[in-house]
């Protein structure tokens, strides 16, 4: 009796995912996405834009058809898997890196850009080697790719709930470095002028992918088809030169955004 009340806990915590047949027959995806995290998604006039935003649709074009649609709902860093786990969403594309302990729960796509953790500093501070910061303490989001890099490396970290918490408390003067991924931090300096990345690459690359539910595989075959027409179109080499190069101000490099050498392999 035990073991039954148990399977109808665990089951009511985990429910399994919209397989393609079902997505494609209700012309209807459901996309997790970060709220505001500029230039990949933000809300203007009351609407999501940025890469995120237009990336997800195309993706509904092509897998759903010409009249499906698309329902964004909005996740954070700390509950992106349990909406793919409660079937909340069926594909989550949120700055989502692939990690070993994250493969165990979700399904990961091909990747689609590289990332590597960089460090905001004030530009008063004069930062602009790792070593410097040695005896200093680096806000971290918490569970995030930064935090894990700078550990294995022995700096003290303190962790933050999220992004612009650590940028606040930064700029409260409570933390000496904020290090989060490349592609998120170098968005500061471009609107806070008193703040700088001259440290713009720790640790080693990792990479963003989508993800889905364990073990949806035709969902996922659906999507990593797709990820290879984009990439053959110029679809990632267009965004990259009409939304995120202008966002960035060309402080970006290119080789954090384009993938299209790995996709070449695939014909």
């Amino acid at each position: 009796m035990k073991k039954i009340v148990l399977f109808l806990i665990l089951l009511t915590n985990f429910l399994f995912g919209n397989s393609l047949a079902e997505i494609q027959k209700s012309g209807v995806i459901r996309v997790g996405v970060l709220g505001d995290e500029p230039p990949f998604s933000s809300f203007e006039n009351g609407a999501l834009v940025g890469f995120d935003i237009d990336f997800a649709k195309r993706i509904t074009k092509d897998i759903v058809g010409e009249n499906g649609k698309i329902k964004f709902i909005e996740v954070t860093a700390h509950n992106r898997i349990e909406a793919l786990q409660k079937n909340q969403v069926d594909m989550v594309i949120a700055e989502f890196i692939v990690d070993p302990e994250r493969e165990k729960v979700v399904d990961f796509s091909m990747p689609y850009f590289a990332v590597n953790t960089a460090v905001l500093t004030k530009v008063a501070d004069h930062y602009d080697n790792i070593s410097q910061l040695r005896d200093k303490n680096i806000l971290v989001e918490g569970d995030t790719e930064a935090e894990k890099d700078l550990k294995k490396m022995g700096f003290k970290t303190t962790s933050c709930n999220d992004m612009f918490h650590c940028y606040s408390e930064l700029k409260a003067g409570r933390g000496d470095a904020f290090a989060g991924a490349n592609l998120i931090v170098l968005a500061y300096p471009i609107v806070d002028k008193k703040l700088e990345v001259n440290i713009s690459s720790v640790g080693t690359s990792s990479y963003y992918a989508i993800g889905v539910q364990k073990n949806n595989k035709e969902l996922l075959e659906a999507i990593n088809k797709e990820l290879i027409t984009l990439s053959k179109e110029g679809f990632f080499k267009k965004a990259f030169e009409d939304t995120l190069n202008p966002f960035y101000k060309g402080t970006a490099d290119k080789k954090y955004f384009l993938l299209d050498d790995i996709y070449r392999i695939f014909g």
